[in-house]
């Protein structure tokens, strides 16, 4: 079932954003979010299970706006597969960049151990893995990549790319991260040229 955005819910999901990039979702309670939210502790449990379920929310929120900002990119590049790779990887990592900007704990939102960042991350990387397939699988079929499994090289894609992930996007400089993150791209799009 589909949860719909009322009023209440957008209020407390907002109030625990601006709370969890600041003090971090462990120091965080519900009660510190319905005064936030001005809201009552029962308001925010009529709209969430529980402060894990407004992490999750909150998380795949972020999640969805680096995806679609991938899928962007390759809807823009679809005619030149190569090109489009190097551009979907490097608007991966930027969309993390982002987030930097966002408060001392924002980066929990998309890097840490809660359950709610977990099931975030998993629904990520499966998106992730079925956009990557489908650019190998595109640039396969104009003859621009060599015949390479589109699954298990979209996995290893995947691989190489959550080093440019949080929190090490976070610790570097950003025109480093943009270099590292293009100069990578270009790499694995070259061995993936035709011999």
């Amino acid at each position: 079932m589909v949860a719909m955005v009322t009023d209440r819910r957008r209020a407390i999901l907002d109030a625990s954003a601006r709370l969890f990039r600041h003090y971090g979702a462990g120091k965080t309670t519900i009660a510190d979010i319905a005064r936030e939210a001005s809201v009552a502790v029962g308001s925010v449990y009529l709209e969430f299970d529980s402060k894990d379920a407004i992490v999750h929310e909150l998380s795949k929120d972020l999640h969805t706006r680096v995806f679609e900002q991938m899928c962007a990119v390759w809807n823009a590049k679809q005619g030149d597969p190569p090109r489009a790779l190097v551009y979907v990887l490097l608007a991966r990592t930027l969309g993390f960049v982002e987030f930097r900007e966002q408060g001392a704990h924002a980066c929990e939102l998309v890097h840490c151990t809660q359950e709610g960042v977990k099931l975030a991350q998993a629904w990520f990387r499966d998106q992730e893995r079925e956009l990557f397939e489908a650019i190998l699988r595109r640039g396969i079929e104009l003859g621009a990549f060599r015949k390479v499994p589109p699954k298990d090289t979209a996995i290893l894609l995947q691989r190489a790319f959550a080093t440019l992930s949080p929190p090490w996007v976070w610790a570097e400089p950003e025109d480093r991260v943009k270099k590292t993150a293009r100069d990578m791209a270009q790499l694995l799009v070259l061995g993936l040229r035709p011999e």
